[in-house]
């Protein structure tokens, strides 16, 4: 009778290897490994089939990847997120708004879209699509600026190139001023209303609502300034104010001296002199680039002329400046009634209530004028 346990290979009385035994256990082992590739099989198959079914559910809705073909979006002003989402589907941005209106539920600040035009692809997924509606440095921005100091008839030419509408057609706006957002105190028309600053073009143009964009923010700083009330304080009504703050931008070459300027208009108003004062002739004969005036052109017969008529003229004759509308609220203290630029190329300029020292300062300009070609160019535009 042999000693040996059951499962053993090895006989321990005879030392003999129990080759049906070796057999036995190898069978066994095979069968536990055909059973666990079998489980993992049906695993893997259950899991690829489970994924198969997520992404085709997943894509039945909305697209996966990087998108596809470039192409222009517009989103027009106050248009609402299922609007929007519309707008993405029949561009072929998203493949469902169902897929957007998901993610921008998602997401509170789905409700800050803003207006314009943004350059996207076709085919994203949604969640990218309001990633990028929301980045606002992916909007294309068409825009223009009104410098400062120009009258209408600069302005329409630059507001023209920037919108495709004419110049016929912002003149044409412009005889109905009254309906163009100006000031109920607004007197003569448009001039000195259209705010100088960079605007955006609106997405159908009109000459009305360009205009508008520039008269708004007119009012804006006018608000700010708080323009109406402190113009009674003075004694001036609003568009009185105005048209000195013209004035004040373009007799001025340094900041500094608007509210000096300033102080001259009113010192001469008080005194009932002339304002003498050739910016507003220039105005008068179209002239811009170019200190001098001819004689001619001084001896001009209009309300504009004021060597020969006291008074503010009769409108502006310009677009001014918050800071120029500021200095002609708030004017410098001084007796000065007279001033002059005696070096046009670093703005230097002399303040005065003499005569005697306004006719030197004077001579000190001429010197500059003649001092060299490039100089003359500057004083007569030769």
């Amino acid at each position: 009778m042999s000693n040996r346990m059951p499962g053993e290979i090895r006989d321990p009385d005879t030392g003999k290897i129990d080759y049906k035994e070796i057999w036995y256990k190898l069978r066994s082992a095979f069968a536990v490994l055909l059973s666990l590739a079998v489980l993992a099989g049906a695993g893997w198959f259950v899991y690829d089939k489970a994924r198969g079914a997520w992404m085709e559910f997943r894509t039945a809705e909305d697209y996966i990847g990087e998108g596809v073909a470039p192409v222009e979006v517009t989103i027009p002003e106050g248009a609402t997120l299922g609007q929007i989402s519309d707008i993405l589907v029949q561009a072929k941005v998203v493949k469902t708004a169902k897929a957007f209106d998901r993610e921008a539920e998602a997401n509170a600040d789905s409700k800050t879209i803003q207006p314009g035009k943004r350059m996207m692809k076709t085919e994203l997924p949604a969640k990218v699509a309001l990633s990028m509606l929301l980045d606002k440095n992916l909007i294309i921005r068409n825009r223009f600026t009104l410098a400062e100091g120009k009258w209408l008839a600069q302005q329409y030419p630059v507001m023209e190139k920037a919108t495709g509408v004419t110049v016929k057609e912002f003149k044409a706006a412009a005889k109905d001023w009254k309906k163009l957002g100006l000031p109920t105190w607004a007197e003569h028309g448009l001039e000195g209303f259209l705010f100088p600053d960079t605007y955006e073009v609106p997405e159908k143009p009109t000459a009305k609502s360009v205009i508008k964009m520039a008269t708004k923010q007119f009012a804006a700083v006018a608000k700010e300034l708080d323009l109406e009330a402190t113009a009674e304080e003075m004694g001036r009504t609003p568009y009185q104010v105005l048209v000195m703050a013209s004035i004040v931008e373009k007799e001025t070459f340094k900041a500094e001296d608007r509210p000096k300027v300033a102080r001259v208009i009113l010192n001469r108003l008080k005194a009932g002199t002339p304002l003498g004062m050739d910016s507003v002739i220039a105005y008068a004969v179209k002239k811009s680039g170019v200190l001098e005036l001819t004689a001619e052109d001084l001896a001009i017969d209009s309300p504009y002329n004021t060597r020969t008529r006291k008074g503010l003229p009769p409108t502006p004759i310009n677009s001014p400046t918050k800071s120029a509308i500021e200095a002609a609220l708030h004017p410098a203290e001084g007796d000065w009634t007279y001033f002059i630029t005696v070096d046009p190329s670093s703005g230097e300029t002399l303040f005065t209530a003499n005569y005697d020292e306004f006719l030197a300062g004077k001579q000190k300009y001429k010197d500059w004028c003649e001092a060299s070609k490039e100089n003359r160019k500057v004083c007569y535009g030769e």
